[in-house]
């Protein structure tokens, strides 16, 4: 098989116009990619430093409080990106108290 014939499906030339390039739809492409060139990471990231979950509320939209039995989960929510808290359920209250955007109780 020749170059020109294309040896591989995605390099073929269609009607004279430039390689193809794969699609999302291509079963090369995976579902759950990150976005490379638009730097969107798509997955929440988990903080450990209460004081620095505090100084990230300064620029959130709000604040989602989950509790459950034996922890409660503070997850902020910025413009890019869901940050999240897990403490005990004494600690939580001195530290929504301490959060400096909306809180919302799910």
């Amino acid at each position: 098989m020749k170059w020109s014939e294309g040896i591989l499906p995605s390099l073929q030339k269609v009607a004279g116009s430039s390689p193809v390039r794969p699609t999302t739809t291509d079963k090369n492409v995976g579902m759950n990619q990150d976005c490379t060139e638009c730097g969107d990471k798509r997955m929440p990231s988990e903080v450990v430093d209460v004081e620095k979950f505090i100084t990230i509320s300064g620029h959130a939209k709000y604040c989602a409080v989950k509790r459950l039995k034996d922890v409660v989960k503070l997850k902020l929510r910025t413009p890019s990106t869901l940050y999240t808290l897990k403490v005990e359920p004494m600690k939580a209250e001195e530290v929504i108290k301490k959060l400096q955007c909306e809180i919302r109780e799910i």
